[in-house]
C-alpha cells in the first residue's frame, strides 16, 4: 500500500511538472509572438522607410552624377565639335532593403525618351527677319527614374532639357538648372543664351531592382542663333517655349532669373503656361538684347 502511494505521488509530481513546462513554452511563445508582432508594425515600417529614403539619396546622385556627365560632353563638344568622348551613368535601380529582413526590397522604372522634353525658339529683329528653330529642338530628350516605394513618398526624378527636376504629388521643383542663362550685359542691355542638349536614342522604359547603365557619347554641336545665314540686325523680341511635364518647375526658374536681374513680370518680360509647355517672352523695351542659341547631340543607349 505504501509502495502504490508514493508511486502515485511521484506520477503526480512528474504530471505536474510536464503542465509547468507546456505552460512556460506556450508564454515564451506567446511572448516570441507578441514581440515579432510589435517589431513588424511599429519598427519594421520605420526602419523600411529610412531604407528607402537612402536608397531616393542614392539614386538622385546617380541622377545627379547623369546631368554631371551630360554637361561635360556637351562642354567639350562646344570646344572640339569633332570630339567623341564616351561616359557611362550607372542608376541603382533597387534598395530600400532592410537587413535580416527578407522580401523587403524595392525597384523601379527608368525611362528614356519617354516623357515630354523639348524647345521652341522664335527670334525676331528690327530688319522684319524672324528665326524659328523649328523641328530642330521639337523633342530634345529626357530621363526619369519612378519608384516603387512602399514607405517612402514616391519621388520622380527627371532630366530634361538640361535641367534636373523633382516631382512630387503633381508638384514640381527644379533642383539642378539647364543651360539657359539670363543675366545682364555690358551697358543697357540683356544677355540670354540657351545651351540646349538633345538626348539621341531609343525609347524605352527599364523596370529593375538592380543596377542600369545608361552610356552617352558625344555626337555633334551646332549654332542656331546666330548662324552663318543669319542678317546682323537688332533683335526685338525672344521667345522660348519649354515643351515639359513639369511646368510649375519651369515657371519658377524662369521667374527667379529674371528677378535677378530686376526684371518686372508683365513689364519687361511675360510667362504663359499651358497643361505641357512655358513659354518665357522677351521684348526689347528699355534695354538691348543680346541672344545666342546651340544645340548639342549626345547619343544615349541602355544596356537592354
Amino acid at each position: 500500500m505504501k509502495n502504490r502511494g508514493f508511486k502515485a505521488i511521484s506520477s503526480f509530481y512528474r504530471s505536474e511538472s510536464g503542465v509547468a513546462v507546456a505552460v512556460a513554452a506556450a508564454l515564451l511563445l506567446g511572448i516570441v509572438v507578441a514581440a515579432m508582432t510589435t517589431i513588424q508594425l511599429n519598427y519594421v515600417p520605420v526602419w523600411k522607410e529610412d531604407a528607402e529614403y537612402a536608397h531616393m539619396s542614392d539614386v538622385w546622385q546617380d541622377m545627379a552624377r547623369f546631368k554631371s556627365n551630360v554637361d561635360i560632353l556637351a562642354a567639350g563638344l562646344e570646344i572640339n565639335p569633332n570630339s567623341r568622348l564616351v561616359l557611362n551613368s550607372p542608376v541603382q535601380m533597387g534598395g530600400g532593403d532592410v537587413p535580416f529582413i527578407g522580401g523587403m526590397k524595392t525597384g523601379g522604372t527608368l525611362a528614356v525618351n519617354n516623357d515630354v522634353s523639348g524647345m521652341l525658339i522664335v527670334v525676331k529683329d528690327d530688319q522684319g527677319g524672324e528665326y524659328n528653330s523649328e523641328n530642330i529642338l521639337f523633342y530634345t530628350g529626357s530621363v526619369s527614374y519612378r519608384p516603387t516605394n512602399i514607405h517612402y513618398v514616391d519621388e520622380t526624378y527627371c532630366y530634361e532639357n538640361g535641367a534636373l527636376i523633382v516631382s512630387r504629388n503633381d508638384r514640381s521643383m527644379m533642383k539642378l538648372s539647364p543651360g539657359i542663362v539670363l543675366e545682364n550685359g555690358t551697358g543697357i542691355s540683356i544677355n540670354l543664351s540657351v545651351r540646349a542638349v538633345t538626348l539621341d536614342g531609343n525609347r524605352g522604359v527599364l523596370a529593375s531592382n538592380s543596377i542600369e547603365d545608361m552610356r552617352l557619347t558625344c555626337e555633334g554641336f551646332g549654332a542656331l542663333y546666330p548662324n552663318e545665314t543669319a542678317v546682323k540686325a537688332n533683335i526685338t523680341s525672344v521667345d522660348l517655349t519649354i515643351y515639359t511635364e513639369n511646368p510649375e518647375a519651369w515657371e519658377k526658374y524662369f521667374e527667379n532669373s529674371a528677378n535677378e536681374i530686376d526684371l518686372q513680370k508683365g513689364t519687361d518680360y511675360n510667362l504663359s503656361t499651358g497643361t505641357h509647355l512655358v513659354t518665357f517672352s522677351l521684348p526689347k523695351k528699355t534695354r538691348d538684347i543680346n541672344f545666342k542659341a546651340y544645340n548639342t547631340m549626345i547619343k544615349i543607349e541602355t544596356e537592354t
